[in-house]
């Protein structure tokens, strides 16, 4: 059977982001004519109640107006989103996972003691966290190296507080498992472990490696915009 290009795609921001970082990649996309995207902003950022679950919900509204066929991505944190929204969305047919591996069934609150042990983490009068928005900004931290123009557009759009429930809201679904699935990871990203990348390889069918670091999306938004524009099969 002959391949088509998607029509419609949705874009799930990471933690602690707004829908606007994905300026980048958007740019490539709109190059292709008559596709219509969709970046919807998780409730998790906007509200001090709302968690993974309520995300979920919100990005679920999204693909149910997309068009059919239809590639959701997440990046980050967003592709928790992804892996519970997608499930069971018939105009769904691909999903992309930027700089993170999927997550599995967990069907119970998960513990999130470990937030305590994280450095730069930032928390508000409402119990929500952020890292240190100046972090992003340090070349010399993680090895980041981000373009000019990226690192303007931080500075403009801090990092915004989230939800403890990001990370305990259980995962009651794996779409993943049921939808064709891209996991793009960068060799140098060191937020996914040698654990991880071996479980992803033995789990999801194409796994590539690029070469960048966590913040694929906006330092090869090109590559990005090229996988999510791929002919489906």
């Amino acid at each position: 059977m002959a391949g088509y290009l998607p029509r419609g795609v949705v874009l799930v921001h990471g933690m602690w982001g707004v829908p606007e970082d994905w300026t980048w990649v958007q740019r490539a996309l709109h190059r292709q004519a008559g596709l219509q995207v969709a970046t919807p902003d998780l409730p998790s950022h906007r509200s001090a109640e709302a968690g993974l679950l309520d995300d979920a919900e919100e990005v679920r509204e999204a693909i149910a107006e997309s068009p059919e066929p239809t590639v959701v991505v997440g990046w980050s944190y967003g592709t928790d989103v992804v892996g519970i929204a997608a499930h069971g969305m018939p105009n769904v047919r691909r999903l992309v996972y930027v700089s993170s591996p999927p997550l599995q069934v967990h069907p119970e609150v998960r513990d999130v003691g470990w937030l305590d042990t994280m450095e730069h983490l930032l928390r508000d009068a409402h119990g929500r966290f952020a890292l240190d928005g100046d972090w992003w900004l340090k070349e010399d931290e993680a090895g980041l190296r981000l373009p000019e123009e990226v690192r303007l557009f931080l500075k403009a759009h801090r990092r915004r507080f989230a939800t403890p429930r990001t990370r305990s809201d259980p995962v009651p679904a794996a779409a993943w498992a049921e939808i064709p699935t891209t996991v793009l990871l960068g060799v140098r990203d060191n937020l996914t472990g040698a654990e991880a990348r071996a479980w992803v390889r033995q789990a999801v069918d194409d796994v590539r490696d690029i070469d960048t670091d966590h913040f694929m999306l906006f330092n090869r938004p090109d590559i990005v915009a090229a996988v999510i524009l791929e002919q489906l099969p």
